[in-house]
């Protein structure tokens, strides 16, 4: 029999999860109660990465610990007496930053975050040459993805370049790891965060047996911690840990996973005929499958799903909304960017499909397993557009490449999508969400509030702390829709028209004039 309080409300409804968020540009911490309201929340904007070579991206190796104390310094005062009512909290963050700790634990330099696009692609002739025997048998067995990967190792990176830092790193976190480190000091981690160029594999959902792919990929097993699926219990908090952030002791910590699968699974999206589109600083789009698929070119990743026995398919753009902060940085200097974009989401509204023939090709940065030679393009300048043509442009090229994404994924997983769940900032703009439902030519869902992610994982832990019977329960507690977005159908015939002769052909058609301003550039990253 259930536990109630006098006045009939069970404990349960009366417990919390609180939820801590690590984006690119903030840190957020949100305490849920068990019907998805928000009862607590701070927020702290993130100093922006710097830096020391073009392409490079570092963050230094305490701001994501100091914002997290910060945030929770002031959580924990809002909620008061209520403290006792948090049964668990939980971490979800951005992928794919390391940072390496020396045999004290303490960073060795700042993170390498996963904006950044260094390369090493003199480990390529190293490998060659000092691979043996079956370590070489299993290189060459699969030489092209592994000669893809090895230059993309942030630990080959470090190897080649901070030979005595990659002497002395004991151990390597993402930033999920570091924070629990520091909140639990134990070395766990989530399965869910293990994504980028590391020796994880998702099938298996655990590191590779092979001792060949790490020898490829710069890192020792012993130089990773120990990782635990999502809704497992990491630790708890320590008593250091407690003055420093206001937890109370002993407070569970439990494993979630990385941002994108937190919102695939905050959406609802739990079959593989729903997919979650992020308009973030990434854009990604992504389901939910039962089985493990993966793309041999990486022309999408497959990662472990919040669900248990479920993987998600994503597809990103690394520069997504990304762009769109990039546009309103050049043209909003003599008013501030907030009133700019909503002004732009206004008169974007009016701008008619196909932005009055003006058209972006999106790859600020290089796609590697479709568009190696990539460049970002304005195409159809005329003297009559205006910004709001080059700003409805720009969304319609994240659409229209997360749409060739999506299409890749359907392909390969033999499935076919009928609805989209729109999270992020882009799915605040009207005209965002009904080009993306013109592009698609499906129904785009907005949902009623803005922390997906964070909502996702409070799911994952309130399903350990009791407050829910499994993900479904939680998302059906938590989650609703706001707006629902149809495709128009005139829209639906411009836009199919754009994307099929213009987006879909433009890369061949500019390859080689792509890979001749190569020859120009002074922007390449060491």
């Amino acid at each position: 029999m259930e536990d109630c309080s006098k006045d009939g409300v069970s404990a349960m409804d009366e417990a919390y999860i609180l939820t801590v968020d690590v984006g690119t540009q903030s840190v957020r911490a949100i305490v849920f109660n068990r019907a998805g309201d928000q009862i607590a929340s701070a927020r702290t904007i993130s100093q922006p990465y710097y830096s020391r070579r073009t392409g490079w991206a570092e963050v230094p190796a305490e701001q994501f610990w100091e914002d997290t104390c910060q945030v929770l310094h002031e959580v924990v005062a809002a909620l008061g007496d209520q403290i006792s009512r948090v049964k668990a909290v939980t971490i979800t963050a951005n992928r794919d930053n390391i940072i390496p700790l020396d045999e004290h634990n303490k960073p060795l330099r700042d993170w390498i975050t996963w904006v950044d696009t260094r390369r090493a692609p003199e480990i390529i002739p190293i490998l060659r040459r000092t691979l043996k025997g079956a370590d070489k048998v299993v290189y060459t067995v699969k030489k092209a993805f592994f000669e893809m990967v090895a230059e993309r190792s942030k630990f080959n990176w470090i190897r080649l370049h901070e030979p005595d830092i990659y002497a002395r790193a004991k151990i390597y976190l993402t930033i999920t790891g570091y924070l629990t480190l520091r909140l639990c000091g134990v070395l766990h981690d989530s399965l869910g965060m293990q994504i980028g160029y590391i020796p994880f594999e998702a099938k298996r959902l655990d590191w590779y047996r092979i001792p060949a792919v790490f020898k490829i990929l710069g890192v020792r097993r012993d130089q990773l911690p120990e990782i635990f699926p999502p809704g497992s219990k990491l630790g708890e908090i320590t008593q250091e840990a407690s003055e420093k952030t206001s937890l109370p002791a002993g407070l569970p910590l439990i494993a979630a996973a990385g941002d994108k699968m937190c919102e695939t699974l905050g959406s609802g999206v739990f079959s593989p005929k729903q997919a979650t589109i992020s308009y973030g600083t990434m854009a990604t789009i992504g389901t939910t499958i039962m089985r493990y698929v993966e793309d041999s070119k990486l022309k999408f990743y497959t990662f472990p799903s919040c669900i248990p026995g479920a993987w998600n398919p994503e597809y990103n753009i690394y520069r997504g909304y990304w762009l769109i902060t990039w546009f309103c940085r050049q043209y909003s200097k003599e008013q501030g960017m907030p009133e700019f974009l909503n002004r732009m989401n206004e008169l974007a509204r009016e701008v008619p499909p196909g932005s009055n023939g003006l058209f972006v090709f999106p790859f600020w940065t290089i796609q590697p397993g479709l568009y190696p030679h990539g460049k970002g393009m304005v195409a159809g300048w005329m003297d009559r557009h205006t910004e709001a043509d080059l700003y409805r442009a720009f969304l319609e090229s994240i659409a229209y490449a997360l749409r060739e994404g999506l299409e890749i994924i359907e392909r390969k997983c033999k499935t076919r999508i009928e609805k989209l769940f729109i999270v992020g900032g882009g799915s605040k703009s009207d005209a965002a969400m009904q080009l993306t439902a013109d592009i698609f030519n499906l129904p785009a869902v907005r949902l009623d509030h803005d922390e997906v992610c964070a909502a996702g994982a409070a799911i994952i832990a309130g399903i350990w702390a009791g407050l829910y019977k499994d993900h479904e329960e939680g998302v059906r507690s938590m989650v609703k829709e706001n707006k629902i977005f149809y495709p128009i159908p005139e829209n639906v015939e411009v836009y199919e028209r754009l994307y099929r002769e213009v987006y879909k052909k433009i890369y061949e058609k500019n390859k080689e004039m792509f890979k001749e301003l190569e020859r120009f550039s002074r922007f390449k990253p060491d």
